[in-house]
């Protein structure tokens, strides 16, 4: 398949070169049979991946509003709802609400990775709905190109990490392009990316403060809908050239970026089957870990997990062993990635 395939359809024509290169279809890591579902211990059953609010810059949700698809009313519904409520949004587009901020920046300095079932149920994406995504068609940038595992291990996640940072260029500028197209002042203008704390709108508990509200829309205060709208409508009529004026350097540099990492992400692969080499030894290590050597290559690994590397017997698909590290709620791509780079897995 292609990125374009991967890639909402707004993109299409401003970034042919790019969107037209071939990928690897993702076949670990996927929305209808989630990994994070496997186990009933996992914190994330009830959330798949998405304990997480995407900023969704203005174009794309004048996209949503506009696109006559029924299958995603559901969504184009919460998106009115939550400019009604006028918690997080913003000309920019929209940014999680203060209190899921919070609740975010609470996880982040417990040092939680998994956390419980109630902490991740809290930060559930606002547009996820028995296990779907009501906005999917249009989502951002982290949503396009977050796999909890990728079919290239760490060089695929190095391929989709610079994808991201691609249509994060991408939403930023083209925000402040149809902003600027509509009149908005230049020195009124962020020229970063912007997030929650960037607009003083909202108190801890989410109440609007309806002065600084109003400042912030200024003539587009309660015609946000139609903001939105019109964002769209500049967005979809930009062309590739005018994307490469609008984004210079930056944009080139990454359209090379993602060439090069695009090739390493298929060199590296995972085969339909691996095997441990035959000449790999272990030995105990410090507690509660094993030390596995083939020569002078060694390679430290938890204990707990030596099972699941010996289940690399040929028989086994590689899927299918990866699926046995999620029903024990262990992601197995980066021991998998440093046992291949080390000789010590081999193909079949």
């Amino acid at each position: 398949m292609n990125l374009k395939a991967k890639i909402p359809s707004i993109y299409h024509a401003i970034s042919p070169e790019v969107l037209d290169i071939e990928i690897p279809a993702e076949t670990i890591a996927t929305c209808d049979a989630c990994n994070h579902c496997r186990s009933p211990q996992s914190p994330r059953i009830n959330t798949k991946c998405c304990d997480y609010h995407p900023n969704l810059p203005n174009f794309l949700i004048g996209y949503i509003l506009t696109d006559e698809d029924e299958s995603y009313e559901l969504g184009r519904h919460r998106i009115r709802d939550q400019i009604k409520a006028q918690a997080g949004v913003t000309p920019y587009g929209t940014v999680p609400p203060v209190p899921y901020y919070q609740r975010r920046i609470k996880e982040s300095n417990h040092f939680v990775s998994s956390g419980s079932h109630e902490l991740r149920e809290s930060l559930l994406c606002p547009y996820y709905d028995q296990g779907r995504c009501t906005v999917y068609k249009y989502r951002n940038s982290t949503c396009v190109t977050f796999y909890c595992s990728s079919i290239g291990g760490v060089a695929g996640k190095s391929f989709w990490n610079k994808v991201k940072t691609y249509l994060e260029l991408a939403e930023t500028t083209l925000s402040q392009y149809a902003m600027q197209q509509l009149g908005w002042p230049p020195a009124q203008i962020k020229t970063y990316t912007v997030g929650t704390m960037d607009f003083n709108v909202e108190d801890k508990k989410g109440n609007i403060n309806k002065e600084n509200y109003g400042k912030l829309w200024g003539g587009w205060a309660g015609r946000e809908e139609e903001f939105y709208i019109k964002c769209y409508e500049i967005v979809s009529k930009v062309d590739a050239h005018t994307f490469k004026q609008i984004t210079g350097l930056k944009h080139e540099i990454l359209e090379v970026a993602i060439s090069d990492t695009q090739k390493n992400f298929i060199k590296n692969m995972l085969p339909e089957k691996l095997v441990l080499h035959p000449n790999v030894n272990s030995e105990k290590a410090e507690e509660g870990y094993t030390l596995m050597s083939l020569g002078e290559e060694t390679a430290k690994i938890p204990l707990l997990i030596l099972p699941l590397i010996r289940s690399f017997n040929g028989k086994r698909t590689t899927l299918e062993v990866y699926q046995l590290g999620f029903d024990v709620l262990y992601n197995m791509e980066e021991v998998v990635d440093e046992l291949r780079k080390k000789g010590m897995l081999i193909n079949v």
